[in-house]
């Protein structure tokens, strides 16, 4: 028998929350989605998403009354305006301080703020872009990995970076580069001469790394930056 694991609030489904939301259904969360517009959530109704609701964000009222109806424990909140993120932030941790709340943001400032503000965990969609995301809970195998490495441990992260000209992988192949070593795991690649297309490493390609691709890389966050500073020559 199907058993749905805990109840999420999605706030907003725009491009992000849309991707979010259907990969939070497929991996077997009871999802409901709250917005203020309601084309999105006609589209959210065309994804097979059945809870929906049409909300004031600005109405602490109706962010309560939702918040304690159902009981929820934890909220994405993915609007593409990031101001309406920190908004909802504020709101959810002043009314619910043990509600934990998981922000999207495109910048470093919103970071700090959604930080300040009180999110318990923030994902830059610069880093790991919703799209990724979705490549990667294809995996049924990833897929649990990635249940705990967004919702269990937040002190593991996976994050896209770019790779420098001039840097120690640019002109390597793969199979020249020991990850194992860095403490952390490469998951795959964007490779910018294959026009942008994802490349997971399981497939055992021995690729050539160049400046400009990205790679979507997995492991503790202090690795990660140890990692990036190497890239870029630092010590």
């Amino acid at each position: 028998m199907f058993v749905k694991k805990d109840k999420i609030l999605l706030f907003g489904f725009g491009r992000y929350g849309e991707q979010i939301g259907v990969n939070l259904v497929n991996s077997g969360y009871d999802l409901y989605v709250a917005e203020h517009s309601k084309d999105a959530l006609k589209k959210a109704k065309l994804d097979g998403i059945e809870n929906l609701y049409v909300v004031d964000i600005e109405n602490d009222e109706e962010i309560s009354s939702l918040i304690l109806d159902h009981g929820f424990k934890r909220v994405f909140c993915a609007f593409e305006d990031e101001e309406k993120n920190i908004y909802l932030t504020i709101t959810i941790k002043a009314l619910f301080k043990k509600v934990e709340v998981v922000a999207l943001c495109e910048s470093k400032e919103s970071e700090r703020k959604l930080r300040l503000a009180g999110a318990d965990k923030v994902i830059d969609t610069m880093y790991a872009a919703a799209n990724r995301l979705y490549f990667v809970l294809e995996k049924p195998a990833v897929a649990e990995a990635m249940d705990h490495i967004l919702f269990k441990d937040p002190s593991i992260a996976f994050k896209e970076i770019e790779v420098p000209k001039g840097s120690f992988l640019d002109g390597v192949n793969l199979s020249g580069i020991d990850f194992h070593k860095m403490h952390i795991i490469l998951l795959g690649l964007v490779d910018k001469e294959l026009g942008n297309k994802f490349i997971f490493v399981t497939r055992g390609i021995n690729h050539k790394i160049d400046a400009g691709d990205i790679l979507v890389v997995l492991g503790k966050k202090r690795d990660i930056e140890i990692f990036e500073q190497k890239l870029r020559g630092e010590r």
